[in-house]
């Protein structure tokens, strides 16, 4: 059980999890969620690619965007699943690891919604509309 002032992960399935849930996803459907790691090269960064693609996640590798202040390469991992949140952790965890052999930085993730026809996203309260 987590207290009040244990720091919460960012990146834990948990949360990923609540916030898809907080925004009206269908948590039955699959969702395509992809975790971000930067690189300083691009052979680490392909390195890192090679190994998520080993283990079942889809890699797309970029260079750094001309115009942006982030001159890292980005390795971008996708998974599509039906959010779960051991699978979740257990990619948290990879990513975090596959960062750190690689002397890179896991920076987070994002994920799809997963609407019925027609369907809104709920925004939480406080967003504006």
């Amino acid at each position: 059980m987590q207290r009040l002032t244990d720091p919460v992960n960012p990146n834990s399935g948990e949360l990923i999890l609540e916030q898809l849930q907080r925004f009206g996803s269908n948590m039955n459907r699959k969702h395509e969620v992809s975790f971000w790691l930067y690189f300083d090269t691009e052979d680490a960064a392909r390195q890192a690619a090679e190994r998520a693609a080993q283990a079942g996640l889809k890699p797309h590798v970029s260079p750094p965007l001309p115009d942006s202040s982030r001159k890292d390469w980005l390795c971008l991992l996708y998974c599509p699943h039906v959010p779960d949140e051991a699978l979740l952790d257990g990619i948290a965890q990879f990513c975090t690891e596959l960062a750190a052999e690689f002397n890179g930085e896991f920076d987070g993730w994002e994920a799809s919604l997963e609407l019925e026809p027609g369907q809104k996203p709920s925004l939480p309260s406080g967003m504006p509309d």
